[in-house]
């Protein structure tokens, strides 16, 4: 339920057909994408090209959202609902949006977070942006225990991301730079409550080229590639058993679709036919095989279960050795 596509004039990063392909290839049957790419995508125009675009070429079902907007025809075009950036809480626009019945996904820093130095973006902004928002809200990537309580208190949803539980963001090492940061090991210890607690889990996927990825730390764009690593992540901790298979289906499945309001995540008549395989008898060692990104802080992290098939409206999207050219639909279309 969050992924940046890239796409339109950041393909050079990644593109609908090679950020879908790795989502099939990672057991992930429905993607819903970030509104930050070039163009920005909030107004009426870009949304319905930013949906001719996944029509086109998406091999997953998918979603999309918009940007905080003050264009009141966007409510009204077929989308998951709004993205909320730490920016974006001081724009006037924001009111719009927070008057629409539509789900809102906020990113938990203040405007002042990005406006500073890096070793600056502390846990207590992150905190504090909760309490700017009202209304239907989910609250994404979340890096701290403190996080879900608070935002548990308010009524709103939450997720996380496995990055966020499993890696050190190591200063010089753009490979491990994100936004919100990933704290440190007191915390991300605290964080795997999140586990039990949080009702999602996402990949953030935010794919770079590695030229960028290799620039000065200072100047090397935020965000970890990893669509195709949280799915087989969290069935190897049901392997593992440390997590049980219904708080899997809840984490992957039920409870994003719930969230959403789409027809998915349950196998029940009236749902899309979307389906993931898993294979609990082979392990391997995780890899990127179909986006365009290379290299990952997950590379050669070993993984207790493999997806052995992946169908999407009923039809094979990844058998396990190749992606094929189905067709995903939007989910939206009649919200």
């Amino acid at each position: 339920m969050h992924v940046h596509v890239r796409g339109m004039n950041l393909s050079y990063k990644e593109d609908v057909r090679t950020a879908t392909s790795e989502a099939a290839y990672g057991g992930v049957t429905v993607v819903v994408d970030m509104p930050n790419t070039v163009p920005y995508i909030n107004t009426a125009e870009r949304v319905q090209e930013r949906l001719r675009e996944f029509a086109n070429f998406s091999r997953a079902d998918y979603g999309i959202y918009s940007g905080v907007t003050s264009d009141e025809r966007v409510d009204k075009l077929p989308i998951a609902g709004y993205k909320v950036f730490p920016e974006d809480l001081e724009k006037p626009e924001l009111q719009f949006v927070l008057s629409s019945k539509r789900l809102k996904i906020l990113h938990p820093e203040l405007p002042l977070s990005t406006k500073q130095f890096r070793n600056l973006r502390e846990m207590w902004q992150e905190i504090a942006s909760i309490s700017l928002v009202s209304g239907r809200f989910h609250i994404t990537h979340i890096t701290n225990y403190e996080d879900l309580i608070k935002a548990k208190e308010l009524g709103f949803t939450t997720d996380f991301t496995p990055h966020h539980l499993l890696l050190e963001e190591i200063k010089g090492d753009c490979l491990t730079k994100v936004n919100p940061p990933i704290r440190d090991l007191t915390e991300r210890r605290k964080l795997l409550k999140a586990l039990f607690e949080a009702d999602a889990v996402a990949s953030d996927h935010a794919p770079h080229t590695l030229q960028e990825k290799m620039q000065p730390y200072e100047l090397c764009p935020p965000g970890i590639a990893a669509v195709s690593f949280t799915t087989p992540f969290i069935y190897s901790l049901v392997k593992k058993g440390v997590l049980s298979l219904s708080r899997a289906v809840d984490l992957l499945s039920k409870n994003p679709a719930k969230i959403l309001g789409i027809n998915a995540g349950e196998i029940k008549e009236g749902n899309v036919a979307d389906f993931t395989v898993i294979d609990f008898e082979k392990d391997w060692r995780y890899h990127t095989q179909y986006s365009k990104v290379v290299e990952t802080p997950f590379d050669e992290y070993s993984l207790d279960v493999s997806i052995y098939m992946t169908i999407v409206e009923g039809k094979v999207a990844y058998d396990g050795y190749d992606v094929y050219p189905i067709r995903g639909m939007n989910l939206f279309e009649n919200s």
